[in-house]
């Protein structure tokens, strides 16, 4: 078996480990270096394991029975093309958990924004209304290393980006639960229009059958596209109906509510009450690295968005996290149009200065910012110390960058794990009891 890409989040991880106890004979291959993967290296061990790293081999792929591909391998790569020639079968983590994982109901929550707190917000109305529950996906929780602790007649809530549901085109495999959060501009650098971003979500509901269900909001164009398309029943509530608790939520913001609103769906239709989704409502605090305020710096508020890697995304942060600010944003171009965002930087009152990090899609952001305060950073410490110089005390510095994170950073997340690290050279003082969401 060929483990195609380790990566340094968990899923290649939870893949080679998981296939390395059922017996397994592995090669775990990664265009990136040693030293690169050195901490998910050190934790497979190399019991087991042979790696090919900094490269691939051709000959592996050639002479694989199976290749488990990560989904930042793109379906298109010549090695899995001479794969599937030699006869190879190609899966991806979520479809061999899908055909293994016969004991627990799985639902599965897609969308361009909002699906890590959607997903996490229905598992703790699960748990709140006494159902046994396990949440894994998209957010570096491998649902695959966990198999074995899944308990029968539980529920997995799995989020899934477009990218893991490539996996299940073709293969008759589904969720008999499904959300679909939205559809918006994203990934276009890799799937080129919004049609081929749509359909590689598009197996989630179309490939449900008669029983199955699917939560999709009404009332915009894709969401009825996914809905036409659904081949399960769908339940489309009503986004100006808030959950059960929302008075009383800690979270703020509309997109939140939304967010709450297609988790309580879902959560009713397994059969936990109101009473337990107002309880969960009430108790939750959102999830990290979206909209966190992680503390204060000599007076000044800090929040790290990192996982606003979309315009939208950052227009949503600002609108939510009370100013004034300094907003750190910029990075790797996804082919977005920067437009609405910027017209916003250049017209919104107490924005302070826009700190940028480099990149391709700094690059194209920057000359629509002309009027305004920029400074321009080499890398994360440097943005942070100009965003602290620039804010006074009772400011907002936020991090919601409106673009990816290749190339300077290993991941999103590692943007902003070496946000939070400045910011405590800095002095952060934490605040664990407020979030924005």
């Amino acid at each position: 078996m060929v483990v195609m890409g380790l990566g340094v989040q968990s899923g290649g991880l939870g893949v080679a480990a998981y296939m390395r106890e059922q017996g397994a004979d592995l090669v775990v291959t990664d265009l990136r270096s040693e030293a690169q993967l050195a901490s998910s290296v050190a934790a497979l061990g190399s019991a087991g394991v042979r790696y090919v790293l900094g490269r691939h081999e051709m000959d592996d792929f050639r002479h694989a029975e199976v290749v488990v591909r990560n989904p930042a391998v793109r379906d298109d790569s010549r090695y899995l093309r001479a794969a599937r020639e030699a006869g190879a079968h190609i899966e991806m983590e979520f479809t061999l958990f899908l055909r293994w994982c016969r004991q627990a109901r799985v639902i599965g929550v897609t969308g361009t924004r909002g699906k890590t707190t959607t997903a996490t917000a229905l598992h703790a109305m699960l748990a709140a209304g006494g159902q046994q529950a396990l949440l894994a996906g998209n957010m570096r929780v491998s649902a695959l290393a966990q198999l074995h602790e899944i308990e029968p007649g539980s529920t997995v809530v799995l989020e899934l980006s477009s990218a893991q549901l490539e996996g299940l085109a073709g293969t008759g495999l589904r969720t008999r639960g499904a959300i679909v959060t939205n559809l918006m501009a994203d990934h276009l650098d890799r799937y080129g229009d919004m049609r081929a971003y749509a359909e590689a979500k598009l197996p989630l509901v179309a490939n449900q059958r008669p029983g199955d269900w699917a939560v999709i909001p009404a009332g915009s164009e894709w969401p009825d596209w996914f809905a036409a398309q659904a081949g399960g029943t769908v339940m489309q509530p009503d986004l100006e109906d808030a959950p059960p608790g929302w008075g009383d939520s800690p979270l703020s913001g509309r997109h939140n509510r939304t967010n709450l609103v297609l988790a309580a769906a879902a959560a009713r239709r397994v059969g936990v009450g109101d009473d337990a989704i107002e309880w969960a409502v009430r108790d939750f605090g959102g999830v990290p690295a979206r909209q966190e305020l992680v503390g204060t710096v000599g007076g000044v508020r800090a929040y790290n968005d990192t996982t606003a890697t979309t315009p939208e995304a950052a227009l949503a942060a600002l609108a939510t996290v009370p100013g004034p600010w300094v907003l750190i944003a910029g990075g790797s171009d996804k082919r977005l149009d920067f437009t609405p965002l910027a017209q916003r930087l250049l017209t919104m009152e107490g924005l302070r200065g826009v700190v940028l990090l480099p990149g391709t899609g700094t690059d194209r952001l920057r000359p629509l910012l002309e009027g305004r305060r920029i400074e321009a950073a080499a890398d994360m410490a440097q943005a942070v110390d100009q965003a602290l110089a620039l804010a006074r005390w009772g400011d907002a510095v936020l991090l919601s960058p409106a673009c990816a994170s290749f190339g300077l950073f290993s991941n999103e997340f590692d943007r902003g794990d070496q946000f939070v690290a400045r910011l405590r050279d800095r002095g952060l003082r934490p605040d664990p009891g407020s979030s924005c969401g």
